[in-house]
């Protein structure tokens, strides 16, 4: 009798789980959600905030700016007139005239750059096995090419053959000791690079030391290249996105332990702080846009989206935020929460790996609950007089509201034996 209750009792445990695994995203197969995330930019034409938004049935959108206005599309465009320049020399507008100058599309060209930083890439968030290729940084040809060789990080540099996977021992020491002499204190904390090949040129690797150093590593000419970045007194790096571009004047961002966020200089590694109030790096993506007149920073969860617009030395000019349309609660949703207390979800959008996540619904849940409850006590007294032994079942509907009930109902006790009852 014990061995049937305790695998009674572990279906019941399963059954609830795997209804709150699955029946939200039945839920969401069902009744999509109608409404796309909101793309938010600044126009320099109008000098004001503008969005985009995917709304209700069949692929529709919306073209707005931040006072409410309606625009067409290729007047949403023209608004935008450094992004969406490739329309611009369609249509004829090029060169265009705005605060005084003239731009032609070589001009844009010239200062466009985008970079982005995602919750997912923040480590921690996205677990990967600790193995970078060093690239060679001058090729003396066209392209770059992956090296035959692998870096592992640890106590000291560790080179090793791809081909025969065997440690490369004198590579090992010139890199080592390359970085020793430069003051690098040994383990390696942390590396940061853009692992591709497909990349206007290659930057290297950069290296966070046992102290909190950050160094940059690269390998000219088969020969180690070291240097030392200058960090702010009290800057503890968390993560460093490396994006190399033809536009010679950032290449990446810094992130602090502290949640600051600093533009990294390409020649000299100078740190260049940006102002983004309400950020939040673990869950907010975050995209900097770079034009001839601004410097656009968007950041965005699943519920606001902001924006900060600077001037070219990086001086706010202006903020804006906006809850997004697909953050809007539905009568589904509303309903839903009232339905069962809570719900688990294996994929986190801001990480990698797999996850656990219990979402509670909160007080609202006490109405399925209850009407969860009024069935379950419905559904034993037809089986008899209430016993004891039912308590537990009707103390786990109590807690998972229609989740236990269907357990309850898959695998209800065994019927007392005449002699019990």
């Amino acid at each position: 009798m014990m061995t049937a209750r305790v695998a009674r009792w572990s279906l019941m445990l399963l059954t609830v789980f795997l209804l709150a695994v699955w029946l939200p995203l039945a839920k969401d197969l069902l009744f999509p959600h109608r409404y796309g995330k909101t793309a938010l930019f600044y126009s320099p034409v109008i000098e004001r905030f503008v969005y985009t938004e995917l709304i209700g049935e069949g692929h529709q959108f919306v073209y707005r700016d931040q006072d409410g206005k309606d625009y067409a599309r290729e007047e949403f465009e023209s608004l935008l007139p450094f992004i969406y320049y490739k329309n611009m020399e369609l249509w004829g507008k090029l060169p265009l005239t705005l605060a005084g100058r003239s731009f032609d599309k070589a001009a844009i060209q010239a200062e466009r750059q985008v970079l982005e930083l995602t919750p997912a890439e923040l480590p921690g968030h996205a677990p990967r096995i600790p193995l970078f290729p060093l690239l060679e940084s001058a090729p003396g040809r066209a392209g770059l090419t992956f090296p035959e060789d692998i870096l592992r990080a640890g106590e000291r540099l560790t080179f090793i053959g791809s081909d025969a996977n065997r440690l490369d021992p004198a590579l090992t020491d010139l890199f080592t000791t390359a970085l020793a002499d430069a003051g690098f204190a040994f383990p390696v904390r942390a590396i940061f690079g853009r692992v591709s090949i497909l990349k206007p040129f290659d930057a290297g690797l950069f290296l966070l030391d046992a102290d909190g150093a950050l160094f940059r590593l690269r390998r000219v000419r088969g020969e180690p290249a070291v240097d030392p970045v200058a960090l702010p007194d009290g800057l503890a790096v968390r993560h460093l996105k490396v994006a190399e571009n033809k536009r010679g004047e950032h290449l990446g961002l810094l992130l602090g332990e502290d949640g600051r966020l600093f533009l990294l200089g390409q020649t000299d590694f100078r740190l260049t702080p940006l102002d983004l109030p309400g950020y939040d790096p673990d869950r907010m993506a975050l995209k900097v846009l770079f034009d001839p007149l601004h410097r656009t920073a968007v950041y965005s969860d699943d519920v606001q989206i902001k924006s900060v617009v600077m001037d070219p030395a990086f001086q706010p000019i202006d903020l804006y935020e906006r809850e997004m349309g697909m953050a809007v609660s539905r009568p589904i949703d509303r309903f839903w929460r009232a339905f069962v207390p809570f719900g688990i979800d294996l994929h986190d959008p801001n990480r990698r790996d797999l996850t656990l996540d219990l979402h509670l619904h909160g007080p609202t849940a006490l109405l399925g609950i209850a009407a969860a409850m009024w069935i379950a006590i419905r559904l034993v007294r037809r089986r008899g007089p209430t016993r004891p032994g039912m308590l537990p079942a009707l103390a786990l509907v109590a807690f998972t509201g229609f989740y236990g009930l269907l357990a309850l109902a898959l695998f209800p006790p065994a019927e007392p034996s005449p002699e019990n009852k």
